[in-house]
């Protein structure tokens, strides 16, 4: 797993990242908090990519839904147009 860096949660900060690929998602996560519920809730040995939660699309729901029972928050990037 990686390891989270230096990160300091703000009230304004949200708590992961959502990246949709298509059939991958990537979950990454921006605060202490979020490396501390990804540890409690999905271990150590998950697939990591670029620094994020490598997830099968069709886990993708019920661990959000488990971010939000816990009081997480998360977003979507914005994209950018070329």
């Amino acid at each position: 797993m990686v390891a989270p860096h230096s990160l300091c949660h703000t009230r304004n900060m949200t708590d992961f990242t959502v990246d949709d690929h298509g059939s991958i998602v990537l979950l990454r996560p921006e605060t202490l908090q979020a490396w501390s519920w990804i540890l409690a809730n999905l271990g150590q040995e998950v697939p990591t990519f670029a620094g994020a939660i490598a997830i099968e699309r069709k886990y993708v729901q019920p661990i959000l839904l488990g971010l939000v029972r816990d009081d997480l928050t998360w977003e979507t990037p914005t994209p950018t147009s070329h």
